[in-house]
């Protein structure tokens, strides 16, 4: 019997993204065997109603409130029967190459704990999905780069953030063919063995959004496994990015809150984490 694959995908207000990406996951499993499960966390538009027409080719799990990424996630793999659990964002539009090349790497890899993709924008812009840890640094660049903070530094010192990030991001590397290890990939797009899941253990539900998805691959690194990323797949990935909207966002602030949580629970800001993984 061939090994079932498990696509796992949250979604919460996003019914405008919902129907293009359960059409698009049907149709790049369709040659194997696969079971799509939805967990609505507790939406209030029209999710509903679409996931209604659906509802003999999807499993759906209906939550009563936003409890959170984590809580929604772990709740859908808790159901998920498949061999593999592929976590998928609802502003995903997904193709057969990209999973099919993810699941022959992890079959031929036992090496490699979780793989991704390369992410990209309708437009074909790519994103930057392979991050190092998000270490205090890493996220005052990425603030001092963002759009309206840039222009204010002179252009030596733009230039100098903007070759760090290179470097945080996996630039190069995301840029090329060859399958590549990063310290982690965003929850967007992570497959893996659910033997690995067996494991490692479930998302960290203390951590309701942000970086859940750091903290699961850095416990997958710190079991001895690789998180490999491979550029030569890809998916539409239209980053509907919720904390990123306004600073002082209730988003913005659980993610901070989830930021600090990672910190103390790994002691990141007393010790080497490269120390604690297979990463140098």
């Amino acid at each position: 019997m061939p090994d079932m694959l498990s696509v796992v995908i949250i979604t919460w207000n996003a019914g405008a993204d919902l129907e293009t990406c359960l059409d698009s996951v049907l149709e790049a499993t369709t040659c194997r065997s696969a079971e799509i499960i939805v967990v609505d966390n507790g939406s209030t538009d029209g999710t509903g109603e679409i996931l209604q027409s659906y509802d003999t080719r999807v499993k759906i799990i209906r939550l009563d409130r936003n409890y959170g990424v984590a809580y929604a996630r772990n709740t859908g793999m808790k159901t998920a029967k498949g061999d593999y659990i592929w976590i998928l964002d609802v502003d995903t539009v997904v193709n057969r190459d990209a999973v099919d090349g993810m699941l022959d790497y992890l079959e031929n890899h036992p090496e490699c704990g979780l793989c991704s993709c390369r992410l990209q924008s309708e437009g074909g812009d790519v994103q930057d999905s392979c991050r190092r840890l998000p270490y205090p640094v890493h996220k005052i660049r990425n603030l001092l780069s963002g759009e309206t903070v840039r222009p204010v530094f002179p252009e030596k010192i733009r230039r100098h953030i903007e070759k760090q990030n290179e470097k945080q991001f996996y630039r190069k590397e995301i840029s090329g063919r060859e399958p590549f290890e990063a310290d982690y990939v965003i929850g967007a797009c992570q497959l893996f063995r659910k033997t690995v899941l067996d494991e490692v253990g479930y998302l960290d539900e203390k951590i309701f959004y942000g970086p859940e998805d750091a903290d699961f691959c850095f416990r997958i690194c710190r079991k001895g496994y690789k998180i490999i990323c491979l550029p030569a797949c890809h998916i539409v990935h239209r980053y509907n990015r919720i904390s990123g909207k306004k600073i002082f966002s209730r988003m913005s602030l659980l993610h901070l809150k989830g930021l600090l949580y990672f910190y103390a629970k790994h002691h990141l800001l007393t010790s080497n984490p490269y120390n604690q993984s297979n990463h140098g």
